[in-house]
């Protein structure tokens, strides 16, 4: 155990010096590598404690002192390492074979990651099968010569078989020895059967006072005068015929007379030959009696049966008791893999404070407790009491180094930079440092040690490959890739509920396609009505699968669908036509060719009459009409495709050709809250509220909005967009984006997220007025000094706004350059101003620091987001307005 803790503890020294090569600056240092320390050395220290829940005084002493030795020797590290070694102020650290190792990319080579997913998976069937041998005779040490010369002793004799305790027992020694003396009764009677084969007992010399009694009592009756006057009578006549004198009796006739008494427990103490002490003892008034019994095997139970049956005795078979002993232990191991797996959740919850970072910090220890325990069964080894603590240490070490990845990954996340080869370059050092100290036993020949590194090295390495391999490639998956690709990072919660609501649109659309087409494909009028009625019943219950996103439907009019129209809505997620099913069934879709040859939709798509546009208006114009006829709406969503936000785009003259053609009117229909609930390229349906407003009808004779479909088309573009922003005003409040601006700094450094939701918080109301300032399709130059926060909110607001941002912290831009959103949106960060592109229309300075003075020309609106140094001292512009630390200038 020495030499598994000083495998651990040096690694803190190892990782702060590896960090220390790469970075002089001892801030900058301690800022990166204090956390997942204290972190690391916590956790392990948790696992360690767990063993005072085990039955065993040495292994719940050797939890204390592991995790008093951890904590400390990682506190230690932190302080003293930095004082005592200064490196040398190179511009790059010369780099070694180990570096070299650390930095391979082996979460990018794919054959590493096959095999290593195949063996998981095969340990996956054999983890639960490893064996766990309960004989600690197994684990003695015993040299061939001693096998061999012990294998001649049991052919002798009886050494080797079965040695079993009867035990009797009494609150006095009188008791206990009353008993013992029935006891040997039974004993000699059992082995003059073969029973048994031998018995060591005091019951036939050491006998109770009431014993002793009854044997002088026979002793008196047997020896009466008579009788022992004649027998020395009869001695003397016949020993004088061989020469013996009338003396030489007289002893014997002394004893014959004598008036016997009971001995005492100490007068056969006395007599060393007994060894009393040896098989009677006593504590507190309670005395105990032992005899050892040599049975054969097969017969061991029968015996402990009977003699149990028959006599007020214990029976102990002391092989048996160990072998229960470490039954217990196993079982108690057992929960203490389950307590060291909670202690350590909990502990990463703590720090981390996410339910996420935390399951994928645990995954790879997980992980290696399985392929551990795998590759034990498949190479046909047992795990036994010793090489089972070791498991502890495999969950120590396991869950440091995942702590460790994990705050290089989130790093990278965060600000962008790629750590992860410093990271497990300290990682390979600590693996090795860990494998010397306690691999070299694998060469001992006590078994006990030989099983222990066995199991240790097994563990070590899985936890490298797992640590090394899997991880890295499993949190950009997850994380790290969907923001590159211009997604917000997800939550557990979110992936499971979208996967279950669209599990739930796939079974019912394909039970729709099979089972219900059949019957909707020639149905006409009140039977087709019944069908279209039912499925938008199932789309509309396929929104209500999510809770946490609130439906609504706002009618401006009392619109009731009763005449047919050319329905118009904003596309921007696959939820529009859901939403769209909640206000009317009496609709038909003019659907994509994907959705109309869809092999989950595509037979109920066809089967209630929606149209696949690619095949062209003009060629179905007689299947819409009997459509129009029956009193059905067409669905159009003139957009063409979806947005990525929630701007409306120019509307093609499709569906107002269609109005033409079949002279219906235009209504409607503003689709609020699906762009930011279901984004288009996601899949991951978010927390918000979609609503679902019913405009007014626009009539075919109305002629405001031009005569022609292509003059109709643009005007109610117009008028749509005009509404549409009304919409948004009257819903979005200043809450409105928190979640959507939470999610985009999901999984960043804590104190990176903790910035960003304060100033949320405090300043939210004045980010919802700054808003009003500004116009839609505004050019800004921001000044800024946060993480991106600000120009985000921006451009959620209103997507059609291009800011140039310059903050001058560095690692402050790099964050906000890492934010999903900035690949969706016009966000530039820039280092200079020659960087600008576009002719500024308004600046917002956010930096406290920040002088105007520095700008050689200043556009028509300035404003100032800051609590100090607002004030504009320039002549050519006045102060328009003012609320908190909001202030904005104007030239005009």
């Amino acid at each position: 155990m020495g030499a598994i803790l000083i495998g651990i503890t040096i690694d803190y020294a190892l990782h702060i010096l590896t960090h220390y090569k790469h970075n002089n600056n001892i801030e900058e240092l301690y800022k990166e590598i204090t956390q997942p320390i204290i972190l690391s050395s916590a956790t392990t220290a948790v696992s360690f404690l767990c063993l005072v829940f085990v039955r065993s005084e040495a292994l719940k002493d050797l939890g204390l002192f592991a995790a008093i030795t951890v904590i400390l020797s990682s506190v230690t590290a932190l302080i003293i390492v930095p004082q005592l070694y200064h490196p040398k102020k190179e511009k790059k650290a010369n780099s070694n074979f180990i570096d070299k190792i650390g930095s391979y990319p082996y979460e990018k080579n794919k054959p590493l990651i096959i095999g290593c997913s195949v063996i998981i998976i095969a340990c996956l069937f054999g983890f639960r099968h490893v064996g766990f041998n309960e004989d600690i005779g197994d684990l003695n040490y015993i040299p061939k010569d001693l096998k061999i010369s012990e294998a001649k002793l049991q052919k002798l004799s009886d050494i080797t078989s079965k040695s079993i305790y009867t035990i009797s027992y009494g609150n006095s020694a009188e008791e206990a020895l009353s008993k013992n003396s029935a006891l040997n009764g039974f004993l000699e009677k059992e082995k003059q059967e073969g029973k048994i084969l031998s018995y060591n007992s005091l019951g036939k010399v050491v006998l109770s006072e009431k014993d002793q009694q009854e044997k002088i009592k026979e002793w008196n009756e047997f020896w009466t005068d008579g009788k022992k006057a004649g027998t020395i009578s009869e001695l003397i006549e016949n020993g004088n015929k061989y020469g013996f004198n009338s003396a030489a009796f007289n002893q014997f006739n002394d004893n014959l007379n004598k008036n016997y008494i009971p001995l005492s427990l100490d007068d056969y103490k006395k007599i060393k030959a007994l060894q009393v002490s040896e098989f009677l003892s006593q504590e507190n008034g309670f005395f105990t009696v032992s005899n050892v019994v040599k049975v054969d095997e097969g017969k061991r139970d029968t015996f402990i049966k009977d003699i149990e049956k028959k006599h007020d005795v214990l029976a102990i078979d002391r092989q048996q008791m160990n072998e229960n002993f470490l039954g217990l232990l196993k079982r108690d191991f057992n929960t203490l893999i389950n307590y060291s797996l909670l202690a350590i959740i909990l502990t990463i919850i703590v720090f981390f404070r996410n339910f996420e970072l935390t399951v994928l910090t645990m995954f790879p220890i997980v992980l290696t407790g399985v392929v551990t325990a795998g590759i034990l069964y498949f190479l046909g080894l047992e795990l036994n009491i010793f090489s089972t603590v070791v498991c502890t240490l495999v969950f120590g070490v396991g869950d440091d180094f995942s702590i460790f990845l994990t705050q290089a990954m989130q790093k990278e996340h965060t600000t962008g930079k790629n750590e992860l080869p410093t990271y497990r370059t300290s990682i390979i050092l600590a693996v090795f440092t860990t494998i010397l100290s306690i691999g070299s036993l694998i060469f001992a020949k006590h078994p006990a040690l030989h099983s222990l590194a066995l199991v240790a090295l097994i563990g070590m390495f899985s936890v490298i490959i797992i640590t090394s391999t899997l991880y890295p490639f499993w949190f950009r998956l997850l994380i790290t890739n969907r923001a590159r690709k211009g997604l917000s990072p997800i939550t557990f919660r979110l992936f499971l509920h979208s996967m279950l609501s669209f599990l739930y649109y796939g079974l019912g659309g394909l039970f729709f396609s099979l089972l219900i087409s059949p019957f909707t494909k020639n149905s006409r009028g009140r039977t087709l009505n019944f069908f279209k009625l039912i499925s938008a019943k199932f789309l509309t219950s396929v929104l209500f699968t999510n809770p946490w996103v609130r439906k609504k439907i706002i009618k401006a009019t009392k619109e009731d669908f009763s005449r047919p129209a050319v329905i118009i809505a904003n596309h921007t997620s696959f939820l529009d036509t859901l939403a769209i099913a909640m206000t009317t069934h009496k609709i038909v879709y003019l659907v994509n060719d994907w959705v109309y040859q869809s092999p989950v939709f595509g037979k109920m798509v066809k089967a209630l009459g929606c149209y696949p546009v690619s095949q062209g208006i003009e060629n179905g114009v007689d299947k819409l009409k009997e459509k129009i006829k029956q009193g059905y709406s067409l669905v159009v969503f003139p957009e063409a495709e979806r947005s990525y936000t929630n701007d409306i785009k120019r509307f093609h003259k499709g569906a107002f050709y269609l109005a033409e053609q079949f002279g219906l009117d235009i209504l409607p229909i503003y689709i609020h809250g699906n762009s930011e609930v279901l984004p288009k390229g996601d899949f991951i349906i978010y927390d918000g509220a979609i609503t679902v407003k019913i405009g007014e009808r626009i009539k075919k004779e109305d002629i405001s909005f031009g005569s022609s479909y292509s003059e109709r088309a643009k005007k109610i573009n117009a008028y749509f967009r005009q509404e549409f922003a009304a919409l948004r005003n009257e819903l979005e409040d200043e809450n409105y984006f928190k979640k959507k601006l939470f999610l985009s700094f999901l999984y960043k450094d804590a104190e990176v997220v903790s910035e960003v939701k304060a100033d949320f918080q405090n300043n939210k109301s004045v980010y919802f007025e700054l808003n009003k300032h500004i116009s839609k399709d505004a050019n800004i130059l921001h000044i800024a000094d946060d993480f991106g926060q600000k120009d985000i909110l921006l451009t959620l607001q209103q997507a059609g706004r291009k800011i140039f941002s310059d903050i001058k912290d560095d690692e402050k831009r790099q964050i906000a350059e890492q934010n999903y959103l900035v690949k969706r949106r016009k966000i530039n960060y820039i280092k200079s101003y020659t960087e600008i592109t576009k002719s500024i229309d308004i600046l917002l300075v956010s930096d406290e620091n920040f002088d105007t003075s520095s700008l050689d020309k200043l556009p028509e609106t300035i404003i100032f987001f800051t609590k100090k140094n607002n004030v504009l001292n320039n002549a050519d512009y006045t102060l328009k307005f003012s609320y908190e630390s909001l202030k904005v200038f104007s030239s005009e």
